[in-house]
Parts: C-alpha cells; sequence; structure tokens
C-alpha cells in the first residue's frame, strides 16, 4: 500500500501520543488505513456524506475501536445540501464540477446521481482535534470555517488545495493558506503535486503546521 508524501512529514511533527485525527471526506478508508498505521494509538473521526460509501467504511472499520464513521459533509453551518456524484466516486461535491473535466482530460467524467446530505460544522461534532485531514473536492474551505472553535488546538490541517478553479465557487490555495494563518497555521508544503499537460501544478495536498 503506497503512502502519501504528506503523511511521512505528518510522522515527523510533534503530536500527542494518543492524537485525534479527522478524516474528512474519508471515501473507502485508504487513507484513513495508513494514518492509523502511521499513528497507532489515535483516535480516528471518519466523515462521508456519500450514504453507500459511509456504509462500507462502517464495515471496513466494524472491528477496530479506534474509528468512528460520520455519514455527515463538513461545511461552515448545518444543513441539507446537494451532493453531485460523479461517475469517479472520489470526485464527488457539493461544488458543481467545472474545471475538474480539464484535469482529467480525456476521461469520461459525468455526475451520475444527486444525493441530499446532512452537512454539519466540525467543531460541533467534537470537542478535540490534533490533526485535520480534508479531501473534500473544493469543499475544504467551508469546513475549515466550521471547525473555527477547534482550529486554535489542531497540530496540523492537510487539506487538497487547487490552483485553478476545479469547482464552482472553489477556494484556492492562497485563500486557505491566509485563513488558517489567522490561527497559527503556516503552509510546510504542497504533496502529491498533479500537474497538467503543459507540466503545471493544478492541485496538491498541502499541510499546514502550527508555527
Amino acid at each position: 500500500m503506497s503512502r502519501e508524501a504528506w503523511l511521512d512529514r505528518l510522522t515527523a511533527l510533534p503530536l500527542p501520543p494518543a492524537p485525534v485525527i479527522v478524516d474528512g471526506g474519508a471515501n473507502k478508508g485508504n487513507v484513513a488505513a495508513r494514518l492509523l498505521a502511521a499513528f497507532p494509538g489515535a483516535r480516528l473521526e471518519a466523515f462521508e456524506p456519500q450514504p453507500r460509501l459511509a456504509r462500507k467504511l462502517s464495515k471496513r472499520f466494524a472491528d477496530d475501536a479506534r474509528v468512528r464513521v460520520h455519514a455527515l459533509a463538513l461545511g461552515e453551518a448545518p444543513a441539507v445540501l446537494s451532493l453531485s456524484v460523479m461517475s469517479r466516486p472520489t470526485l464527488s461535491s457539493l461544488l458543481p464540477p467545472t474545471g475538474i473535466r480539464d484535469k482529467y482530460a480525456g476521461q469520461a467524467l459525468a455526475v451520475t446521481d444527486t444525493l441530499d446530505v446532512p452537512v454539519a460544522r466540525l467543531d460541533a461534532v467534537l470537542s478535540r482535534a490534533d490533526v485535520v485531514k480534508l479531501d473534500l473536492q473544493g469543499y475544504e474551505l467551508p469546513a475549515l470555517r466550521g471547525a473555527t472553535g477547534l482550529l486554535r488546538g489542531v497540530a496540523a490541517v492537510v487539506a487538497e488545495a487547487a490552483l485553478v478553479p476545479l469547482y464552482a465557487g472553489q477556494a484556492l490555495l492562497p485563500e486557505l493558506e491566509a485563513f488558517l494563518g489567522e490561527f497559527g497555521l503556516a503552509l510546510d508544503g504542497v504533496y502529491e503535486c498533479f500537474r497538467d499537460g503543459d507540466g503545471r501544478i493544478v492541485s496538491g495536498d498541502a499541510l499546514f503546521r502550527r508555527a
């Protein structure tokens, strides 16, 4: 099982022996499994709004007391919002897909369904988090705005970040950096970069850490 470069960097940070890790956009749980392998003493809070995937997550980690699955999307305010489910489920988003088709040029990407999903503020669900990982297909900034009650105590944030809009209304990397800077979290690096056909970086996994 391959391991994300940001995870190697994350393991070098000073974290508590039993960190609380948030996996927002947990999908099938592959990254959750890697986080648990890297931090065996962690408690992992997995958020996945797609009901089918949330059920798979619950089944996958049914015997692991370290994991709690929430069938929720993360956002700035409690709501019920429409999720565009893509033919490639990992690209599903609460925002309309726009440039994502350019990122994966040549691939047949279509919206196969729309689902009304519950949205919650992270700081209304949890009272503590040490690491927040978000892979929300453009919805990272609203989710972070819904975590303001936790961010002062967070040691690191990992967020998928874009340099060009991939979804309508998506906040780009500089906006994420400015927002998290207000909470003492500085950009450490951008990993797993995706480049377009001209070699330009389109997106990557941004790691922010407490100075």
